[in-house]
């Protein structure tokens, strides 16, 4: 493609050995429109060809800047780096100023602060031998306090990288089809606990304490999880997650984190890992109320369960 004088970033104290900069555009791309980007799973209209999200580029190939004339025997020098940088500036990502604290960082330290609530937790129930049910409760309701106020404060330090879109046309169709799977996850996890106890009957594992369906129990082993989780999981940190990796990888990856913070129960790790890829899609194609509504509606049918049978 023949140089353009718009497309040429000149210095005019360049020597006379160097012409120029010249930047080879791909081919002209599609009007303005909503893009699907494959890298962090975004859909929204590109900037400067690319994604506004995580900066990848969108439409068509990306421009070459190349040089146009450049003599063998002239030295590299601060002209040809002038010029290069001028040129590769006019389709730089339009960004803005970089957050205080890395959001990478903000994620990792609040779930880390998470592990260690639950451990001190689990360490104090051991030691005082809280058996009772309603010291039990009060722990726990100590523990959620804790993970709900990292939670706000985590997601109130990452907003604006945690933000997440939904592509367009799938909110409605992943609202339909997002029960259904709830109940055959349901399913799944009533056939595994059937078969785990089964497994350990004859090691002489004792049978796990019945829950009871009240007011209580609905409040901190339902809806909190439900509210404070899903925004700690599919709202800081796979939003989070997104910007940095495809979004299957970041799902999957928030689910693992997701599974292991269940440090209590060990045993329902690879259930709880199916589950929490199940909510991470949900909350990216249906939205946060989705994924609320199913975490919520999944914990009350267990409880449910356990309590009636």
């Amino acid at each position: 493609m023949p140089p353009h004088d718009h497309d040429r970033a000149v210095d005019s104290d360049l020597p006379p050995a160097l012409a120029a900069w010249e930047v080879v555009e791909p081919a002209p791309g599609p009007a303005a429109r909503a893009v699907f980007c494959r890298r962090c799973g975004e859909t929204s209209e590109p900037v400067a060809n690319c994604c506004p999200w995580c900066g990848a580029w969108l439409v068509g190939d990306p421009p070459v800047v190349a040089p146009v004339y450049v003599p063998e025997d002239e030295p590299e020098d601060e002209w040809h780096t002038r010029a290069a940088d001028a040129a590769a500036e006019r389709y730089a990502p339009r960004r803005g100023a970089a957050p205080l604290v890395p959001p990478l960082v903000v994620v990792f330290v609040s779930y880390g602060l998470l592990l260690g609530s639950l451990i001190l937790f689990l360490v104090f129930a051991v030691l005082f031998g809280l058996t009772n049910e309603e010291d039990q409760h009060a722990g726990l309701a100590v523990v959620e306090a804790i993970d709900a106020v990292l939670a706000v404060a985590g997601l109130g330090l990452v907003w604006n990288t945690a933000k997440q879109k939904l592509p367009g046309g799938t909110m409605w169709l992943t609202w339909l089809t997002a029960f259904p799977v709830l109940f055959v996850l349901l399913c799944l996890n009533l056939a595994y606990i059937t078969f785990l106890r089964e497994l350990l009957r004859p090691l002489g594992a004792p049978e796990p304490q019945k829950m009871k369906l009240t007011l209580v129990t609905v409040l901190l082993v339902c809806a909190q999880p439900a509210i404070v989780e899903e925004l700690f999981f599919r709202q800081m940190t796979l939003g989070v997650f997104r910007k940095s990796m495809n979004l299957h990888l970041a799902v999957w990856a928030t689910a693992g984190l997701f599974a292991f913070a269940h440090l209590a129960n060990p045993i329902g790790m690879p259930y709880l890992f199916l589950a929490g890829g199940a909510f991470g899609y949900a909350r990216a194609f249906g939205g946060l109320t989705l994924a609320m509504v199913l975490h919520f509606v999944h914990n009350f049918a267990v409880v449910a369960y356990d309590a009636l049978k």
